[in-house]
């Protein structure tokens, strides 16, 4: 009896020596958002369309994206579409289920028939006739982009997917589910949306982000006799209001595409010190971080949809 108790107890002890193992299994939700504003027009021509830099993303999110970190336990991804201005959809006649791509309720036999073997075909057709669309009545109707009210109200919980979940493979193994939040947001990062004038603004604070309110900015800073653009913008009280929505901290924003209006046209050379760039940088920075997004990206306007996608690649695999 004496050698049974002290095997047992060895057992035991042994048991207690293994060490958990946690695999941690993401799952991505990527939320393809242009702003469908004037930047879309031949007013700021741009290196490679939007609809080249859409239709790239769902073409090659396999295998690129999907094995991005190795993963490979039934990823439960989406790429879908919103827009920040959700009345187009009845407007221009959008179907909406043209626009997404979704493994999330796919067993392993119906994913890779649909990654691998062609299940995805109609989609990315369907889904090249629905982008080809949309850009073409957009740039017969301006439709405004109302990043700021996308941001405040488009963000809700049926979008944003919870954060994360644990499955006990067995006694000694559980994987950890997380749930990924990325916006992919096109536009020039000149917020303009109708919300102007002091009656929107919070002393040097708006619920926008103008040309002029650039141009502002950068003469205060000139003038102030200080030489880093970042202190001063710190002391300043300049910013864009931050939005209250608890869904943000949730949520990664790549922001890409944001066109530079102070460097020459033809050249593409600079014509001011600081640039619109650089400026626009720290108040999108301030700005999203304040509203709680804790990861993200801001780039100006891509060479090729190449390279737009690499960054975006490299975006998803930094967190």
């Amino acid at each position: 009896m004496k050698k049974i108790i002290i095997v047992l107890s060895i057992l035991l002890l042994n048991s207690c020596d293994v060490e958990k193992k946690t695999t941690i299994n993401e799952h991505i939700n990527l939320i393809i958002t242009p702003d469908l504003s004037n930047r879309i027009e031949d007013l700021y021509p741009k290196p490679v369309s939007d609809i080249e830099l859409i239709t790239n993303i769902y073409n090659n999110y396999y295998p690129d994206i999907y094995n991005i970190g190795n993963r490979v336990i039934g990823q439960e991804d989406i790429v879908q579409f919103r827009f920040t201005n959700p009345t187009i959809i009845n407007d221009f006649n959008i179907n909406m289920k043209n626009l997404k791509m979704d493994l999330s309720n796919m067993n392993p036999s119906e994913r890779i028939t649909f990654l691998t073997k062609g299940g995805n075909k109609d989609i990315l057709s369907s889904l090249d006739k629905e982008v080809n669309n949309i850009y073409s009545k957009a740039k017969e109707n301006s439709t405004g982009g109302d990043i700021y009210n996308y941001f405040k109200k488009e963000i809700t919980p049926t979008l944003i997917r919870n954060t994360a979940d644990t499955l006990k493979i067995d006694d000694n193994t559980n994987v950890l589910n997380i749930q990924r939040n990325i916006i992919v947001l096109l536009t020039d990062g000149y917020i303009e949306a109708g919300l102007y004038g002091k009656s929107n603004c919070h002393e040097k604070k708006c619920f926008y982000l103008s040309k002029d309110k650039v141009n502002e900015f950068r003469k205060e800073f000139l003038a102030s006799g200080n030489s880093n653009l970042e202190d001063f913008f710190k002391s300043s009280g300049y910013g864009i209001i931050p939005i209250e929505n608890k869904n943000l901290k949730n949520t990664e924003v790549f922001v890409s595409e944001m066109y530079d209006r102070s460097l020459n046209r033809n050249t593409g050379s600079q014509t001011v010190s600081p640039n619109d760039f650089e400026i626009m940088s720290l108040f999108w920075s301030d700005w999203l971080e304040k509203s709680g997004v804790k990861h993200y990206k801001l780039l100006d306007t891509s060479n090729s949809k190449e390279e737009f996608f690499e960054e975006l690649k490299a975006f998803i695999s930094e967190a």
